[in-house]
């Protein structure tokens, strides 16, 4: 009987036990990265939408438990407290770490409510020796926020996100120290975000959602030498990245392509997709109800009155935007019937007027030079519309127009003024101009005659003399008619008209380019830029950054870390190893990497020079350059740069009076006279300070 070996396999035994020793926790951050994958699945089944899961899927994180096989049984076991099964997975030291942490959280959106989540069921910052959690976050909670921010509520719309999201943090866990603030992190706000208040953090995190404050943020963090955990969503795809000192590389030591902008023209006359018209509609908004007001305000808040302009003009001055402002004064509405002709007249200069001018520019038969056709793909040549009251788009954008014009305009309207038949009325007592097609060029700033002086010369100058001088004579000069109330858009407020405008806007402009057009949901994304953003995918990299925010208080070692990257429609979870610090070398034996800072210290007067030589003795190169931000304090071939050698940084760098140093970009020659300069490492120099 022949005798089959049986398969044993190899068990790693030190494995074994501690899965067994942490099998009875809970770690938070964990089972809510598992838990948004899981959702999300859940999604899928009910919607028959994205590619469900068709496999198994593991996650670990024993990258968390290896460094604590050393650590005695008694700091797993539970001492009756609500972090009992946090410290049967890391400890008790480790979770007195965490008790213990500094942490800023810069954004309180969606990340940040799921962040802020993590942190209490972890006790983060509720350390009775230290401990804090500074939460900062300028904007105000909007509706359509709350499919994601699950910390917020419908009585919470209008009220600061960062306030509102400590109090709620707060009823999940009472101890936690949380200090919410309202600022922008910013260099306008550096008085606040110093040096000093980000040496105090011991972590900071990122829930930002552009790439400038990221930029911003990963700066200040590198220069302080502080850990950084940075993360984002759109939609069901998501990413994390682990930024530590002197280990990994920043946030910025890579950079993504510019997003595309559309292109003015493609806006102005040759739109070929919805996109196209929903960016002209929102230029519209802003121009006609937020930029054009504000302006008028200041130009009549800088002149004091409509006489003092008409002799101005006169005696032939230049005054900036004067013949704008004198054009909206002329045809400011002042009662509600003035404010649908406004947009009537709108109406017909945009889908009207504009088409026929733009085709008697360019007929369809118009060829280019190479013969082929001006009119075709991507190009779409626009049909005029005819306006119909009775056509419910129509009707829509002089509804929206006109009550945008009397919000802006400061005029009171009535239910009775709203009706169909009132609004019919005004505009069938209208005449509209029949289109005439312009040969002018319109001049620019650039291409303007400046006027002679003491005559009216221009165009220009002539209609508003006759303007202003209508004005003046029907009286329509006291501070009601000198003042607007600029709009701010407001994508999330129904009552306001702005979308209802911008969706008429937009899909009348497609009708006139034969382009399919949008419903208000899509053009309320679109318009008000909303990232596609999902609680799943937030909840999951959420957790994934709460996972690597625990390496880094363990102090792990650079394997341990780990970037990520998901899509949860496809389905894909990819772990990668951070990126390496790499160091540049500047001589042989000289080398740095983006974590590394010279200093020098400096006296009251310390003079460029002194500080050039500074540099040669302390690190062994010639500087070539020395750079200020964008500033060039000392380079060889500047006329007089040997003066300049000669006067003191105090004079060349001018510090504020609390600022105590400044930081210098220092250029060193290369070894090859073949080479270009390379730059060295950040220089700190400090002001009236005797060297360390």
């Amino acid at each position: 009987m022949e005798c089959i070996p049986v398969f044993q396999p190899v068990l790693d035994e030190q494995l074994v036990k501690w899965l067994s020793w942490t099998s009875r926790g809970f770690l938070a951050p964990l089972a809510a990265a598992m838990g948004g994958i899981a959702s999300q699945e859940v999604l899928k089944a009910v919607t028959g939408k994205f590619s469900p899961l068709q496999q198994w899927l593991f996650v670990d994180v024993v990258d968390i438990v290896k460094p604590l096989e050393q650590m005695s049984k008694e700091e797993f076991l539970p001492r009756g407290d609500r972090y009992d099964a946090l410290r049967a997975c890391i400890g008790e030291s480790f979770c007195k770490k965490i008790y213990n942490l500094n942490v800023f959280l810069v954004g309180c959106g969606a990340i940040g409510c799921e962040m802020l989540k993590n942190f209490a069921l972890l006790g983060l910052g509720c350390g009775t020796e230290r401990g804090l959690v500074t939460v900062t976050d300028p904007d105000l909670i909007e509706k359509s926020n709350l499919n994601r921010q699950f910390l917020f509520r419908p009585h919470h719309i209008q009220k600061p996100k960062s306030c509102t999201a400590a109090a709620v943090t707060l009823k999940i866990n009472p101890e936690l120290k949380i200090d919410p603030r309202l600022d922008k992190v910013c260099p306008a706000t550096e008085n606040i975000y110093s040096d000093d208040f980000y040496l105090r953090q011991d972590i900071i995190v990122n829930a930002l959602d552009n790439v400038e404050a990221r930029r911003y943020v990963d700066s200040r963090a590198v220069s302080n030498m502080r850990p950084l955990l940075d993360s984002g969503t759109m939609g069901t795809k998501g990413h994390t990245e682990v930024i530590v000192p002197q280990l990994t590389e920043s946030y910025n030591s890579y950079r993504d392509p510019p997003d595309e902008e559309i292109p003015f023209c493609t806006l102005k006359s040759f739109p070929a997709a919805i996109e196209h018209t929903i960016q002209w509609a929102r230029d519209k908004f802003e121009s006609s109800f937020s930029h054009k007001p504000s302006l008028y305000n200041k130009f009549w808040q800088t002149h004091a009155s409509v006489q003092d302009v008409l002799q101005r003009i006169q005696a032939g001055e230049s005054l900036e935007g004067c013949f704008h402002v004198v054009k909206l004064l002329s045809r400011k509405p002042r009662n509600w019937s003035q404010c649908v002709q406004l947009a009537r007249l709108k109406f017909e200069k945009y889908f009207n007027h504009k088409a026929q001018q733009l085709l008697h520019s360019f007929p369809l038969d118009t060829r280019l030079k190479d013969g082929s056709l001006f009119w075709q793909s991507p190009k779409r040549p626009p049909a005029p519309i005819r306006f119909d009251v009775t056509d419910p788009l129509h009707f829509g954008f002089i509804l929206g127009a006109a009550k945008l014009y009397a919000e802006v305009h400061g005029i009171q309207i009535t239910e009775e003024c709203l009706s169909n038949d009132a609004i019919q009325k005004i505009i069938s007592s209208m005449s509209i101009k029949e289109f005439t097609p312009s040969n002018k060029i319109v001049e620019t700033d650039e291409t303007a005659k400046k006027p002679d002086l003491m005559q009216v010369s221009s165009e220009d100058e002539r209609i508003a003399v006759e303007q202003l001088e209508e004005v003046l004579a029907e009286e329509r000069t006291s501070k009601d008619d000198l003042h607007m109330k600029p709009l701010s858009f407001e994508k999330d407020d129904d009552r306001n008209e702005h979308i209802n405008f911008i969706t008429s806007a937009s899909n009348l402009r497609a009708k006139m380019y034969n382009i399919e057009p949008a419903d208000r949901l899509k053009t309320k994304r679109i318009a008000g830029k909303i990232i596609p953003a999902i609680a799943t995918a937030t909840a999951a990299v959420s957790g994934l950054v709460a996972l690597e925010l625990i390496k880094v208080v363990g102090g792990h070692p650079f394997e341990a870390y780990k970037n990520c990257f998901f899509n949860l429609a496809i389905p894909i979870i990819v772990f990668t190893e951070t990126a390496e610090v790499k160091k540049t070398r500047i001589r042989n034996d000289i080398s740095f990497t983006i974590w590394d800072r010279w200093t020098i210290y400096g006296k009251e007067d310390f003079t460029l020079l002194d500080f050039i030589n500074a540099v040669r003795e302390k690190y062994g190169i010639e500087p070539t350059m020395v750079v200020q931000g964008v500033k060039m304090l000392y380079v060889p071939v500047m006329p007089g740069h040997a003066k300049r050698l000669k006067l003191t940084m105090h004079k060349l760098v001018k510090p504020g009076p609390d600022k105590k140093y400044v930081d210098l970009t220092v250029s060193f020659a290369p070894e090859s006279s073949e080479e270009e300069d390379l730059p060295g490492p950040p220089v700190r120099y400090y002001f009236n300070q005797e060297n360390n």
